[in-house]
């Protein structure tokens, strides 16, 4: 977890060379890869398993789908429950060699990356002008979830993607606009993660790869299904020196999942862990960016986070209802060092526990000549947060503790939906969720800054999709999502008392929650065609959004929390694929995205002591207009018909990213962040049961800066405020081996 600085970057004198000390975790990671390999690599061969004891009628479960919806519940209303979604399967993942979410992401339309904390694992995703972000302060309007759990953080809606098991994922599935059954905050999008699971043959797989800057990287997975069980087990560590000044990174994770499928239920029981630590650069005055993009302006800063998670999801039918049950407990401790040049440093621990669950039932109902299918469920969970955070004055001074704060906070749901063929071939569908959340301030420091907020909303959707011949459709929806402020907004919010770096928390006069409605008008189609299959969708939607959150940065190392009038997100999508035999592919997608302010309002910025107004019509700070990707993958040397069994596949990604306004230029005054092209290539030998994989990023070596936004110099003569950017890496290479047995 970052700070979002107020807006700004983070500013620091470098650190002494030793490594700063934190708690160890009881799982340390070389303990933790060894047994994750030692369990994965001792699974018995495919040959020795017994065969399958699972009843082959297997009619009594209906279909696991998980689109638009937080659990489980039959295809026909998954349908209807979403307008535009998106998919990418794990053979998408492994094709590009993504490391993180963002990574996988940004090949969908209208997605862009950038990398406001200066490191590789912790990228900033912009979703139809909507941000999830591992960065505290960033407007946080996409809620991400595994296997039907949040994954956002309580404190500040963040989201740690170095803490997502995307090594162990299925398929990753978007769901755009405001998401009524996945559940709160998803404002301009929902993002579920649905990790593997054991199959009837069994798989082993173990691979190491390295790289540029003295990337090397680790993993094991195996799966396999015996009689009604069946199981999973991952294990991934990477250590990277950085190719900025002091970015070293230590990544190590571990996921197991044991499943029961009968003639009854259908169960996973999952745990998934990590333990990292994460150097950051942030960005550079855009004079020393040109001249020194490697150079690290403030040495020291790290993030360490230790995490674990357990999911139990289970489905079942109870006469002719579907019964799905979701019960999840997660545990996060974090350290994040911030090095300053303005005051002293400060280092801050977070101590989160959450736990909670789900119940759905859904089925159908004869109405006439017609079914209507639905469903309905509800969701609690409990979120424990402490925040301590202390000023680290150096020099041998003592450190001193400036907060201490926690909240227990407490959320509430229930939701339901349904859709009817009301004519041949034309659905409507109809669904509500409403939210009650409690969220307690408690400061243990002084009593008299505690405090209470409660939040309640109903947030409706409803839609028509046509279903036309040969898999096209058209659909139409209108839909309204809520976002309750975080506690970290909710207690920085007064103009008149700022909050410095990291953040000084109190009772601030209350905020307002997010409401966004979209509206959305669309076209898919999915069929043969080519010798494969032609996937291809376009779109207009607009979201307006009501009490958007900002953080405005008032100095250089503080700031508060803002409610803004009215914002509005509007834009278009296109996207076009084909899908071949043996891994062959072509894509192209383009993405608009027009996000503006609808209201005047006086904004504080570091770029004038006087502020900024904004005025209806001026544009939100990074998110590009426009945005493009394409790509293709030819196969060079097939298998079939050649001597060696070789195959050879060659894949090309290229992507666009238009110009964006810098952030602490809401008024659209200063100069843009320059737009900019990158393209990457790969290649994949596969001969028997082994796989050479080697990939080039950033392919003809662009220099590119994907994060801008203001701040004072304190190098410079007179301290001026100048323009900040976070460069791109140069052209890398990664090169892996795997092996399947």
């Amino acid at each position: 977890m970052g700070n979002a600085e107020c807006g700004i970057v983070k500013q620091g004198r470098s650190r002494p060379e030793a490594s700063p000390d934190i708690p160890h975790s009881a799982l340390r990671i070389p303990h933790l890869l060894a047994g994750g390999l030692l369990l994965a690599l001792a699974t018995p061969p495919a040959g020795a398993q017994q065969p399958d004891s699972v009843p082959r009628d297997t009619t009594t479960l209906a279909p696991v789908v998980v689109t638009g919806v937080r659990l489980p519940t039959v295809r026909e209303l998954a349908r209807g429950l979403a307008g535009r979604t998106a998919s990418l399967d794990a053979q998408d993942l492994d094709a590009r060699g993504v490391r993180s979410l963002a990574d996988a992401l940004e090949q969908l339309p209208g997605v862009t990356t950038s990398d406001e904390l200066g490191a590789t694992a912790q990228m900033d995703v912009s979703l139809r002008g909507f941000q999830v972000s591992p960065v505290i302060g960033v407007p946080q309007g996409v809620a991400v979830y595994v296997d039907g759990v949040r994954a956002n953080e309580p404190d500040a809606h963040e989201v740690n993607f170095d803490l997502l098991p995307l090594e162990d994922v299925e398929r990753v599935e978007v769901v755009y606009g405001p998401s009524v059954l996945l559940g709160r905050n998803a404002l301009g999008a929902a993002v579920n993660l649905v990790t593997r699971r054991g199959a009837s043959r069994a798989a082993r797989e173990i691979e190491a790869s390295a790289g540029s800057w003295g990337r090397y990287e680790l993993k094991a997975r195996a799966g396999a299904r015996r009689g009604v069980w069946d199981y999973y087990v991952g294990a991934r560590y990477e250590r990277e020196g950085g190719w900025r000044e002091d970015t070293r990174s230590r990544i190590g994770t571990l996921f197991a999942k044991l499943g029961l499928l009968n003639g009854t239920w259908d169960a996973t029981l999952s745990y998934s862990g990590a333990d990292n630590r994460i150097f950051q650069a942030g960005s550079l005055p855009e004079s020393v960016a040109a001249a020194n993009p490697r150079r690290n302006f403030t040495g020291g800063d790290y993030f360490a986070p230790q995490a674990h998670l357990v999911i139990l999801n289970a489905q079942r039918l109870v006469g002719r209802t579907q019964l799905a049950i979701n019960a999840f407990g997660r545990s996060l401790s974090s350290e994040q060092f911030n090095a300053n040049f303005v005051g002293a440093d400060s280092r801050q621990r977070n101590a989160t526990r959450i736990g909670g669950g789900a119940v759905q039932l859904s089925g159908k109902l004869p109405l006439g000549a017609r079914e209507l299918r639905w469903l309905a469920g509800a969701d609690a969970d409990y979120e424990h947060v402490a925040v301590h955070i202390v000023a680290v004055p150096g020099g041998g001074s003592p450190d001193s503790l400036t907060e201490s704060v926690r909240t227990n906070q407490v959320n509430g749901g229930a939701f339901a939906g349904a859709n009817l063929e009301v004519v041949p071939r034309l659905t409507a569908t109809a669904a509500a969720r409403y939210d009650w959340i409690r969220v307690p301030f408690e400061d243990l420091i002084d009593a008299t800054q505690s405090g209470l907020h409660t939040f309640r909303r109903l947030s409706p959707r409803a839609g028509l999709t046509w279903s036309g011949g040969r898999g096209h459709e058209v659909f139409a929806s209108v839909s309204r999502g809520f976002r309750a402020p975080a506690v970290v907004e909710l207690a920085c919010a007064d103009p008149q008392a700022a909050c410095p770096l990291p953040f000084a928390l109190g009772p601030d006069p209350a905020l307002k929650p997010v409401v966004a409605t979209t509206y959305e008008l669309g076209w898919r189609v999915r069929a043969p065609g080519g010798g494969g299959r032609v996937e291809a969708s376009a779109d207009v939607y607009r979201t307006d959004v009501r009490d958007d959150i900002f953080f405005i940065a008032s100095t250089v190392t503080g700031g508060y929390f803002q409610n803004i009038g009215a914002t509005r997100r509007s834009g278009l999508e296109l996207a076009l694929q084909w899908r071949g035999p043996v891994g062959l592919r072509a894509y192209a997608n383009y993405g608009y995205t027009r996000a503006t302010f609808e209201t005047t309002a006086t904004l504080a910025t570091t770029r004038d002591t006087a502020g900024e107004t904004v005025t209806p019509g001026d544009e939100l700070p990074m998110v590009p207009g426009h945005r493009a990707n394409a790509g293709v993958a030819v196969s060079i040397l097939r298998s079939h018909g050649t001597e060696t069994g070789v195959a050879l596949l060659a894949g090309v990604d290229a992507r666009y990213v238009g110009r964006q306004w810098l952030r602490g230029d809401e008024e659209n005054v200063t100069r843009r962040l320059s737009d900019y092209a990158l393209a990457d290539l790969s290649l994949t030998l596969t001969w028997r049961d082994f796989e050479l994989r080697g990939a080039v990023r950033n392919l003809l070596d662009r220099r590119d800066f994907s994060f801008g936004t203001f701040a004072e110099n304190p190098t410079a003569p007179g301290t001026p405020v100048q323009r900040w950017l976070t460069p791109g890496p140069p052209r890398h290479v990664q090169v892996s081996l795997s092996a399947d047995f």
